[in-house]
Order: C-alpha cells, then sequence, then structure tokens
C-alpha cells in the first residue's frame, strides 16, 4: 500500500493489483455496474494513450454481453490536434476501443475537437458542445498521470483554466504539439474520480506531487480519489 502525503493527497482510496490485467477487470466491472444503475445515461470522461486501453477493451466487451437501460456518452479528458485516423488521437483510440458499443449503440463520443485551424480558435465553439451535450457532472472521470505529474493537458508551470469555459487550448511542453484540454474545474466536477497509474516511478511522483497539476487535481476533487495502481 503506498503511503500517501496527507498535504498533498488528503483524501485518495488505493486499490492495488498484481497487474494491468487484474487492474482493468476489477476498474471495468465497478465501471458497467455505475452504467447499468443510471436508467437515464451516463457520461465519463476519459484518459487516452496506451495505458488506460486495455480497460477500455474490456469494459467494451462487457457491454457486449450485456444489455445497458441507456445511452453512455464519452469525451476525452484531453485530445490532440490531429484527425481520428492519426495515431496519436485520442478519439481515434476510443472508437477502436469501444467499437462493438458504439456500433449497438450503447456509446457515444462527444468531440472535443472541430474543423478549426487550432484549439484556440475552437475553445468557444468546443466550450459550447461540451454545455449542451454534457451539461452535468460526469458519472465518473478515468484519468492518467504523466511522470511529470501532468494529467489531461494541464502541464507544470501551464494554466489550468481559461475563463469560465469547460475546455482550454494546451501546448505540450516539449514537442509543442497543439492539444485541446477539459479544464480542472470541469475534471473535477464528477461523482467519481478513478486516477490510473502503474509503476514504481509514477508512484514516487505521486508522492511528492505538492505543486504539480495532479495534487491541484486531487486538492479541487469534491469527491474520494480512488487510485488504481499495479506495479
Amino acid at each position: 500500500m503506498l503511503k500517501a502525503n496527507p498535504a498533498v493527497q488528503p483524501d485518495l482510496q488505493w486499490h492495488t493489483f498484481d497487474n494491468f490485467d487484474a487492474l482493468s477487470t476489477a476498474l471495468s466491472e465497478q465501471w458497467l455496474s455505475l452504467i447499468q444503475q443510471a436508467s437515464s445515461g451516463s457520461s465519463f470522461a476519459l484518459a487516452g494513450g496506451s495505458t488506460p486501453s486495455p480497460v477500455y477493451r474490456k469494459l467494451d466487451a462487457l457491454l457486449a454481453q450485456n444489455k445497458t437501460p441507456a445511452l453512455c456518452k464519452l469525451v476525452a479528458t484531453d485530445e490532440r490536434w490531429v484527425t481520428d485516423a492519426d495515431a496519436q488521437s485520442n478519439e481515434g483510440l476510443f472508437r477502436r476501443c469501444f467499437e462493438q458499443s458504439m456500433d449497438k449503440g450503447q456509446t457515444t463520443l462527444v468531440s472535443l475537437k472541430d474543423a478549426a485551424s487550432t484549439p484556440e480558435i475552437a475553445t468557444s465553439a468546443i466550450h459550447q458542445r461540451l454545455q449542451q451535450q454534457l451539461p452535468q457532472a460526469f458519472d465518473a472521470v478515468l484519468i492518467g498521470m504523466g511522470a511529470d505529474g501532468h494529467v489531461a493537458s494541464l502541464f507544470p508551470g501551464a494554466p489550468v483554466q481559461h475563463d469560465d469555459l469547460d475546455c482550454l487550448a494546451a501546448l505540450h511542453p516539449q514537442t509543442r504539439q497543439c492539444r485541446m484540454s477539459l479544464s480542472l474545474p470541469r475534471l473535477v466536477n464528477t461523482r467519481r474520480l478513478w486516477l490510473v497509474i502503474s509503476g514504481a516511478e509514477k508512484r514516487q511522483v505521486l508522492e511528492n506531487a505538492a505543486d504539480l497539476p495532479v495534487a491541484a487535481l486531487v486538492r479541487a476533487a469534491g469527491c474520494t480519489v480512488d487510485v488504481f495502481w499495479c506495479p
């Protein structure tokens, strides 16, 4: 069990697993239970990248075997300003991982992109889309953490929100890649917050994250943060 720093992580609930397959199975089953309980529909913000994709594939398989009562809306916590066909696109990843449930109309994706040339130009329009299609608190946010302590595309030393909008344009500090990210206030507007990490390096980052975006996320959360971790 990880020894948390109470000054940085005041309300963490740790779930430790021997490997990522066990983690994926447990989280996908908990997730399915939430969806089945939400008779009027549910909504989730999801981290991209290769780490959580096994969770998404397991949930997709579970949904294919079960009858869900209402539509489940998905949105990326952040997205690179590339087409879905690009290997780096989170939304493209979601379309592949949730192929069965999307084909059956069980899940749908709310995009963080439009035809604008840059995320800066699109910010107001994407905010309006989020307000219209996802006006309520998320049922859960599944978020990852980078080795530098960033969450979504909220990087150390960079803004975590833009005015009162639900999203903001972001720039990767090393690659200078343009992105759209949910803002910190929108990320914590959720009933549950699942932080999924693996490995000793990220464990140590979280232990010492006092001035990093992940610590700001935990401090701002209005709910217990469930940390799903494996070596």
